[in-house]
């Protein structure tokens, strides 16, 4: 049987990359992105296209991960058309960048209604239809800056870290349903991402930091800015190949994470390999494994 995969953010990016992926691997996918009717409609129609011309088994779904309604009514549309849904990739996401005090709580909230809230949305309205099938996958796209947080990218991490939290504890009550939920921790990758970063609005708290704070936050830009123009920029592709990897592995043999960064990822593997001893232990002594 056909597997049938769900993706979100598929107007660019890494969830661009993910559904030409699995489509090409023989996968039913169904790619998510709001808005298909506005400002990327031009992304909904070049999916579509690309799709008959390469005869790949895509349909684009209208999908906002902040509106309950449109995440149940999209899970809803795949059910009804597939019948079943296999596998979800939680990649959409946005990014900031600047000191936490000059965000205002507005700014706070909305990244993490997509950030945290929108995957919560996605899994709560899929979970009931993988619970009845005693099987499925959630693959949630995280970041090395959810193991390890950074200067100036504070928000970020936070949302990062929460999802990295949950899907801690979603890997063990859904396991006795046949549910598998993984993460993938990619480093900095040149994507449309970068497009979307939001920045403070309290420009004055942000300046009141002083020049010795602005240099480094320019510092920061431009590092990432010599990553991604070096000969050795990393390829986003890679996100989209682990993604077609884990969703072909067997189930109970995939890693709950997969570091997916040359620059910095020995950090993070280090943390993790550390963590989970730590985990375990912990969870034992209150008789959780």
């Amino acid at each position: 049987m056909t597997q049938v995969v769900l993706v979100t953010g598929s107007n660019s990016g890494f969830g661009r990359r993910i559904v030409h992926t699995l489509a090409k691997n023989g996968y039913i996918v169904f790619a998510s992105m709001r808005n298909t009717r506005g400002k990327n409609a031009d992304a909904a129609r070049e999916l579509d296209l690309w799709a008959q011309q390469e005869n790949m088994d895509i349909r684009v779904l209208d999908l906002d991960v902040t509106d309950d309604d449109l995440v149940i009514q999209a899970v809803t549309q795949v059910i009804e058309q597939a019948g079943r849904i296999d596998v979800v990739v939680n990649n959409v996401g946005v990014a900031c960048s600047g000191v936490i005090e000059a965000f205002t709580i507005a700014q706070a909230k909305a990244v993490f209604d997509v950030n945290v809230f929108g995957l919560l949305r996605v899994n709560k309205a899929v979970l009931p239809f993988m619970r009845q099938q005693k099987s499925g996958l959630l693959i949630h796209i995280s970041s090395i800056f959810g193991r390890l947080s950074m200067p100036f990218s504070g928000l970020y991490s936070a949302s990062k870290f929460v999802v990295e939290g949950l899907v801690e504890a979603y890997q063990h009550e859904l396991r006795s349903a046949g549910i598998e939920a993984i993460l993938i921790e990619p480093g900095p990758f040149p994507t449309e991402h970068g497009a979307k970063i939001v920045f403070p609005e309290d420009t004055q708290i942000q300046h009141d930091y002083g020049e010795p704070v602005a240099h480094k936050i320019r510092e920061h830009g431009n590092t990432f800015v010599k990553l991604f123009s070096g000969p050795r920029a990393p390829d986003p592709q890679r996100i989209a190949d682990a993604v077609n990897a884990l969703v072909q592995m067997s189930p109970g043999t995939r890693p709950l994470r997969t570091v997916i960064d040359d620059y910095s990822g020995q950090y993070i593997e280090t943390v993790n390999a550390a963590t989970e001893q730590c985990q375990q232990d912990y969870l034992r002594q209150y008789g959780l494994v």
